[in-house]
């Protein structure tokens, strides 16, 4: 599929956010789904535990790719499921990406 690339902006608003070091324990246990998918290009998780906020920024190959990942069972069922909340999405043009390293591994990929 062609096209430019579309980054994908995912805020979840929870009232009783797990803490920063449990997100990271259930995210590493995650980390095969986002790697192993092939529409995404990169994803980055944050948390925000004063605002109990939690999300993540994605690249996505193409628009169409992001559309279609949009209309997965992983997006409309799994991931609701999976925090209790249906997370708010923002649709976004990705300025230049710039990497220093590549993760393949969720184990020390954390920034402190």
């Amino acid at each position: 599929m062609g096209g430019q690339k579309k980054a994908m902006w995912v805020l979840f608003k929870m009232e009783d956010m797990p803490s920063k070091e449990e997100m990271r324990k259930r995210f590493s246990n995650l980390y095969h789904i986002y790697r192993d998918h092939p529409a995404i290009d990169s994803k980055c998780w944050w948390v925000n535990e004063e605002r109990l906020e939690w999300g993540a920024f994605y690249i996505f190959k193409s628009e169409e790719l992001l559309e279609e990942y949009l209309e997965s069972d992983l997006w409309v069922k799994e991931i609701p499921e999976r925090w209790g909340v249906k997370p708010e999405v923002t649709i976004v043009d990705p300025g230049p990406i710039l990497c220093k390293e590549t993760v393949t591994a969720p184990e020390n990929s954390w920034l402190t």
